[in-house]
C-alpha cells in the first residue's frame, strides 16, 4: 500500500465515525484529528505514540466505540492483556451488541485461560450476528479442544458457509473430519484449504498422511517434500519422510532388497542426521 492509499484508507476510518457526545468547545475536527495521527502511528508500527493519540481522544469522547476499541488493539499488541480487557469492555458497556468488540473479549479469555467465559461470549456474538465467521470459528476451535469433534465439524462448517475465503477455517474443518476418519472430507477441505492459499504447509503435510494411510506411499513422499520446498525446515514434514524413508528401509530389509534399505536409510539421515534408527542398521550393515 502506497501513502496516498494509506492516507485514503485513515481518512475513511475518521470519516465512518460519530462525533456526537463531544464536550462543548470541542471540535469534530479536534478529534478526527487525534484519530487520524493515532491510525497514521498504528500503520507505521510506533504504538507508543498512536496509544498517546487515541487516549486523548477517548478524553475528549469518552463514549467513542472506535477510540476504545483501536486502545484495547494496541494495548493487546503491548501484551498489556488487563488495560486492553478494559477497552472492549468499556465498548461493550457503551453498546453491548458490539461484535468487535465482543470478538476481542474473547480472544483475551482464551488467551488468559478462561475457555468457558471465551465460549459464552462466541455464542453471544453468533446470537447477535448469525453470519459471524470469527465467532463461529472459535466456537468451533473449542470444541475441538475439548474433543468434540461432531460439535468442531457443525461451527467449522457455519463458519465456512459464512466466510468460505479463510483458508483457516477450511483446514480446521478438514482437521475435523480427519479425526473422524472421513478422510474423502478431510481431503476436500485440505484442497481447499491449498486453493486459497497455495504455501499452507500443514494443509500439504496431511494430505500426505491420508496418502500414507492408503498405502499411496510415493504420493504422500511428494507432498512431505513439496512442505520442505516451501520451508527447509518443517518439522512435520521432516519427521514425517523420516518416517517414511524408516519403513520403506524395514520392508525392503524384512524383503532382502538390501541395497534400496541403504538407500532409504541414507535418506533418513539427509533429513535426520541424528536418527538412532538409520544410524544402528546402517552400522550394522557395515560390519557384514
Amino acid at each position: 500500500m502506497n501513502q496516498a492509499d494509506r492516507l485514503w484508507l485513515i481518512f475513511i476510518l475518521v470519516c465512518s465515525i460519530s462525533l456526537t457526545g463531544m464536550p462543548t468547545g470541542v471540535s469534530g475536527s479536534d478529534v478526527n484529528d487525534l484519530i487520524f495521527k493515532g491510525a497514521d502511528f498504528h500503520y507505521k508500527g510506533e504504538l507508543e505514540q498512536a496509544v498517546t493519540q487515541f487516549e486523548k481522544a477517548a478524553v475528549i469522547e469518552p463514549n467513542n466505540e472506535y477510540v476504545h476499541n483501536q486502545l484495547g488493539i494496541l494495548y493487546a499488541k503491548q501484551e498489556q492483556f488487563k488495560a486492553a480487557s478494559g477497552e472492549f469492555e468499556r465498548v461493550i458497556e457503551i453498546d453491548g451488541k458490539n461484535t468487535y468488540a465482543l470478538l476481542w473479549t474473547g480472544i483475551l479469555d482464551l488467551k488468559q485461560g478462561n475457555l468457558n467465559r471465551a465460549f459464552d461470549t462466541f455464542g453471544r456474538i453468533v446470537e447477535i450476528d448469525p453470519n459471524n465467521a470469527n465467532a463461529y470459528y472459535f466456537l468451533g476451535s473449542i470444541y475441538n479442544f475439548r474433543h468434540n469433534p461432531i460439535k468442531a465439524i457443525e461451527y467449522l462448517k457455519k463458519a465456512r458457509d459464512a466466510d468460505s475465503g479463510e483458508p483457516d477455517t477450511h483446514y480446521r474443518l478438514g482437521k475435523s473430519f480427519h479425526n473422524l476418519d472421513m478422510h474423502s472430507n478431510a481431503l476436500l477441505e485440505y484442497q481447499r484449504t491449498l486453493s486459497l492459499n497455495p504455501r499452507y504447509s500443514k494443509a500439504i503435510n496431511e494430505i500426505g498422511w491420508i496418502y500414507y494411510n492408503q498405502g499411496d506411499t510415493d504420493r504422500a513422499i511428494g507432498q512431505w517434500e513439496e512442505s520442505l520446498k516451501i520451508n527447509p525446515k518443517d518439522r512435520d514434514a521432516i519427521f514425517n519422510l523420516t518416517k517414511a524413508y524408516n519403513d520403506i528401509a524395514f520392508e525392503a530389509m524384512n524383503g532382502g532388497n538390501q541395497k534400496k534399505a541403504v538407500s532409504c536409510w541414507k535418506k533418513t539421515l539427509s533429513l535426520n542426521p541424528k536418527n538412532k534408527a538409520a544410524l544402528h542398521h546402517l552400522k550394522a550393515l557395515s560390519k557384514n
